[in-house]
């Protein structure tokens, strides 16, 4: 099996967008679930979805050949997206940004960075897990996150819903702030961009912050 995903293997595919948002911090607050119990609105086969799972991820080969998608963006730009088998790992120019999984590390992505990605709807889905928000950005992103949603078969009947659930999971306690000499930093826990917490990231984000302001 070829380990770099296509694109167009993803693109509308109901069985990836389902198995890639169980792995976010999404929830429902007033049913008090996590997102893989508010997905089960989707009402999947759980039998075919576990055998494409399987397929999809060659589970046998994981640990050693992890699936990915990679694709350059620009000529400064690339990124690369792993699916290990307990985290899925994000990356940008080879440096990287966060993972999915039960050591997360999110909330990297400003909601302007997220919206400079809209014109490649899956690299904004993919991308969108990794995103932080204050609450009066949510109104903001929610009708992108719907209409993204709408082209995903069985997606589309529950897309209001799901987009709240994973709003949920993107809020911050603090915003995004700009550092002199840094750029976009922020004080959230498990996010790459905390350097005052995490300072082995300062050199990283201070690279990837000159590329990023670049895409907006």
């Amino acid at each position: 099996m070829n380990r770099k995903i296509q694109l167009e293997e993803i693109s509308n595919n109901t069985f990836f967008w389902k198995f890639y948002f169980c792995w976010s911090r999404g929830c429902d607050h007033e049913k008090e679930i996590n997102i893989d119990e508010a997905l089960e609105v989707l009402e999947i086969d759980e039998t075919k979805s576990y055998e494409w799972e399987r397929s999809f991820l060659n589970e046998e080969d994981i640990e050693e050949n992890p699936r990915y998608i990679a694709e350059k963006l620009t000529d400064d730009l690339n990124y690369a997206i792993e699916f290990q088998e307990y985290e899925i790992n994000f990356f940008l120019n080879d440096i990287y940004i966060g993972n999915l999984g039960g050591h997360f590390e999110a909330w990297f992505f400003t909601l302007e960075e997220l919206l400079a990605f809209e014109k490649y709807p899956e690299l904004f889905l993919l991308f969108l897990p990794m995103t932080g928000i204050v609450e009066n950005e949510r109104l903001v992103l929610k009708p992108f996150i719907i209409k993204h949603l709408n082209s995903i078969p069985k997606f589309e009947t529950h897309s209001e819903y799901i987009a709240n659930c994973i709003l949920n999971g993107l809020a911050m306690e603090s915003g995004f702030s700009e550092k002199e000499g840094v750029g976009i930093t922020n004080n959230q826990n498990h996010s790459v961009r905390n350097i005052a917490t995490y300072p082995r990231y300062k050199e990283n984000v201070e690279e990837l912050n000159k590329l990023l302001i670049k895409l907006k």
